[in-house]
């Protein structure tokens, strides 16, 4: 029993307030994204959809 106390003290949720830069792409960056239509990557379009969530959220974080 004790060993299971101590893997479930484990678990607890760590405190944490660090907040990080989020580096941006560049023009040359923006550039190419102009070339690229969602029907030729549509997961690339998901996944950078993502990252701009993640982005926003960092944002948040900042202020």
């Amino acid at each position: 029993m004790p060993a299971v106390m101590i893997c479930l003290s484990s678990c607890a949720p760590a405190n944490c307030n660090v907040c990080y830069v989020y580096p941006p792409a560049g023009q040359e960056v923006a550039l190419e994204l102009e070339k690229v239509s969602y029907e030729q990557a549509p997961r690339f379009w998901e996944w950078l959809g993502r990252l701009d969530k993640l982005r926003r959220e960092l944002e948040l974080c900042r202020s």
